[in-house]
């Protein structure tokens, strides 16, 4: 499966309100196939100084940069009205905590 068709799942499949059991599954799969998923889970490192090891400067930035995708695809699979109530939210993970507080009620296994 390519990674725009991926995608397209959440662009079909944008988070209403009832759907959010549906919403969030096909969330973390795409998340999963692009490697993103561990945003939701790792908090990000403190920033790093300038003299810590390559190898933690560079874990760091991936953080960055998969938190930044994830945010993307979380923000662009909602509806308008969603997006406006997370779009202050810096982590993908602040946003699936509100999402998740949001609707409690509805439990996914994953």
């Amino acid at each position: 499966m390519s990674q725009s068709s991926l995608s397209s799942i959440l662009n079909q499949n944008k988070l209403t309100g009832d759907n959010f059991t549906d919403w969030k599954r096909n969330l973390l799969i795409v998340l999963f196939f692009e490697k993103h998923k561990y945003v939701l889970e790792k908090k990000c490192s403190p920033i790093p100084n300038e003299n810590a090891p390559s190898a933690e400067l560079m874990a760091y930035a991936n953080w960055l940069n998969s938190n930044e995708i994830s945010h993307c695809y979380i923000m662009a699979s909602m509806s308008i009205v969603f997006q406006k109530q997370h779009e202050e939210h810096k982590s993908a993970r602040e946003i699936m905590n509100n999402v998740e507080d949001m609707f409690g009620g509805q439990s996914l296994l994953v």
